[in-house]
């Protein structure tokens, strides 16, 4: 093949390679400052000046200082009115004549054969060429002028490899492919730089936007750490603020597919998959204990909210009819209770029984009626108990369709059940499928926190019964107001401490236990209520007593809260008398089941924990439950040591300590780690040298 022949081929591919540049897009970022335009300029005026002295094609040298002009006067205009697009195109085949093209014509057209001037000349012209334009475009066009010398070299130009020159030629040319690499690796590094600013101020534009047009409102409800008991009480906001989670936490997985991910991504997804982290160990654990937020509703507006949450659930099917009908003339106009927990009760009951139907025109009845609901208040360690009845309505829910007979028949009145029996689900012989929709565990404890009765029929054909106080409040305020009031003595100086030491505890709970602050200020006022000023035989505060043990506790199983929840209640119902009917409503089973067994506890070694053996009696299983009930009893049994100086009957001190030393050790040692065995090995002997010292 001729030069002239190759020439018009590379002139081809070289156009080939720059078709992708060519949109109006690229073209328009392709124009360059005015600073870079003219010192171009003035480098092809040098370049065809030194150029012309050695050469002979004089048109050739003309075209380029034309061309070189046209860049410098471009550059000073100060009325430029040309689209950026166009701009950039004639910048293109500017740079792409004056350059490239000047380097083929040199080693395949000129008249002259290459010199080592030449090389060097070909060298500046395609490092400017990596400098002015952008690596995906002058990257191709280096690597063929490469090519194109290395053939030319080969075949046409072998004068270039012999001894006396090709020591300059090879260094010449490693020189210039060090020049490449050195320009290719700022440039890309300083794109990268440049890409990098322009994210960031992108992502505070769209920030500051956003903040702009979000209402005040939603911010509010919606917010990524607003309370989840703020979002319980409005359906729709709740359902906006998953998705709001949800899209917060996915967005930016997209960077992985189409750009680089910078650093401030990686701390964007941290954050987001922490505050998800977040999110959901707050709402399970809002699952595990509800609060009660009671307030006064008509029964009219109770059913309007009824209705407006079926309709959120029922996206995908037709929305059941509701017949309401007040079998008794002494209903109530309204009625305290938590509205979105009744709200969340009786929708998935009113689904589930228009599921089971499957006609699109069904219709769920609710009839309402009055009766009593009575409750045993009882301390653990008195056998008398007393009574207390409340008014509640009964709700009997399930298919409109169904006959009088198989109604049940309301009684005059319902036992709360507080001696640990569990709810009448349904029957062994009923499918479990026919109640697949019923959230079973949510329903039975909103009901439970409402101090009602809860009664599954055996069958889906019939209803569902439910018993609420028409005065939650009432009931709740009912069993905390039979504590005796604290007559103590207290001194200014005492209480101020006591204060003190009850903000550390606080603080030192929600840090080391992960405890939700809206449960624990709950548990805080209740306890300051119970316990008032009374305080202990070794003459501690009751309430500084329990945080005390609480945060000993804390230490022995972190990041754990429920250990703290049962120290903290179980407490409470041993010395203050809570009744565990108030621990059932507001508290999950696995508190009230601990508080239930833990009070059972007579003397140490009732203590032991009872497991399952299994593989031939060689391993047995410990119930997590059951080590918690010996984590709560040693340390309630540390702290008492450790204040023994404060007993005044020094023999009791003398047995706990003994006691500790021959059966606590020995369970400790058995099923909890050495560092809580030393401690109560410390305090004992301690104990043990301060009553002898006193005697």
């Amino acid at each position: 093949m001729s030069f002239s022949m190759l020439r018009f081929v590379i002139i081809f591919i070289l156009l080939f390679l720059l078709k992708p540049a060519c949109t109006k897009e690229r073209l328009a970022k392709l124009k360059p400052s005015d600073t870079i335009m003219g010192f171009t300029g003035c480098y092809v005026i040098l370049t065809t000046i030194l150029d012309y002295i050695t050469g002979s094609a004089t048109y050739w040298y003309l075209l380029q200082f034309i061309t070189a002009i046209w860049l410098i006067t471009y550059a000073v205009d100060a009325n430029k009115q040309i689209p950026s697009w166009k701009m950039g195109r004639c910048w293109l085949i500017s740079i792409v004549f004056c350059l490239p093209i000047n380097v083929l014509w040199h080693w395949l057209g000129a008249i002259d054969p290459p010199s080592i001037f030449t090389l060097a000349l070909s060298a500046a012209h395609l490092s400017l060429t990596l400098f002015v334009l952008p690596l995906y475009i002058s990257i191709k066009l280096v690597t063929l002028m490469l090519l194109v010398i290395v053939y030319a070299i080969c075949y046409k130009n072998t004068h270039l490899l012999l001894p006396e020159s090709g020591l300059y030629f090879i260094s010449m040319l490693g020189l210039a492919l060090i020049i490449f690499s050195i320009i290719a690796y700022n440039k890309r590094k300083l794109a990268g730089s440049k890409h990098h600013d322009r994210y960031l101020k992108n992502k505070i534009k769209e920030k500051e936007k956003q903040i702009n047009q979000e209402d005040p409102q939603n911010q509010k409800v919606c917010g990524v750490y607003s309370d989840l008991e703020m979002v319980r009480n409005n359906p729709k906001g709740a359902h906006a603020f998953i998705d709001q989670i949800m899209q917060e936490v996915t967005q930016f997985i997209a960077y992985l597919d189409d750009r680089p991910l910078y650093k401030e991504d990686l701390d964007v997804i941290m954050k987001n998959f922490i505050i998800w982290d977040i999110f959901l160990k707050q709402r399970a654990r809002s699952k595990n204990h509800i609060i009660l937020l009671p307030v006064e509703i008509s029964l009219d507006e109770l059913v309007r909210k009824l209705e407006v949450a079926l309709e959120l659930e029922s996206r995908e099917h037709a929305v059941p009819k509701l017949l309401i009908e007040s079998k008794d003339d002494k209903l109530p106009k309204k009625i305290i209770c938590d509205v979105s927990q009744m709200v969340c009760l009786l929708t998935p009951i009113v689904l589930s029984i228009a599921n089971l139907n499957g006609s699109k025109d069904f219709c769920v009845k609710i009839q309402l009626y009055t009766t009593y609901l009575n409750y045993a208040l009882h301390h653990p360690y008195e056998a008398k108990s007393t009574n207390v009845r409340s008014p509640a309505i009964a709700l009997v829910i399930g298919n409109a369709t169904l006959p009088e007979d198989i109604l049940p028949n309301i009684r005059s009145a319902y036992e709360y059940t507080t001696a640990g029996s569990e709810f009448r689900w349904h029957s062994v012989s009923q499918k479990e499928s026919e109640w697949r929709n019923i959230e079973k565990r949510t329903i039975e404890q909103i009901v439970r926190t409402h101090y009602g009765y809860l009664q599954f029929p055996p069958s889906s054909k019939k209803p569902i019964l439910i018993v609420v106080p028409c005065d939650v409040t009432a009931v709740r305020d009912e069993m905390i107001s039979r504590i005796l009031p604290s007559d103590d003595a207290i001194t200014q100086k005492e209480y101020e401490e006591s204060m003190v030491m009850l903000t550390k505890a606080y603080n030192n709970l929600c840090t080391v236990a992960e405890m939700r602050t809206i449960v624990l200020d709950e548990l805080f006022l209740l306890v300051r209520r119970c316990y008032g000023f009374r305080r202990h035989v070794s003459g501690q505060l009751f309430y500084i007593r329990a945080l005390g043990i609480a945060q000993l506790v804390a230490e022995w199983v972190p990041a754990q809260p429920r250990p703290v929840y049962f120290s903290l209640i179980y407490g409470l119902v041993r010395y203050a008398g809570l009744p565990l009917a108030y621990v059932k409503a507001n508290y999950s089973v696995d508190v009230y089941s601990f508080v239930e067994r833990t009070i059972t506890v007579n003397n140490r070694q009732e203590m032991e924990p009872c497991g399952l053996y299994v593989g031939n009696r060689l391993k047995r299983i410990i119930n997590r439950e059951q080590l918690f009930v010996l984590c709560v009893k040693f340390a309630e049994r540390l702290y008492d040591l450790r204040h023994a100086k404060d007993y005044i009957h020094l023999e009791e001190v003398k047995n706990m300590a003994r006691e500790t030393l021959t059966i606590d050790i020995e369970l400790g040692k058995k099923y909890l780690n050495a560092r809580i065995v030393e401690q109560l090995v410390e305090a004992a002997n301690k104990a043990l040298q301060f009553c002898e010292g006193i005697c």
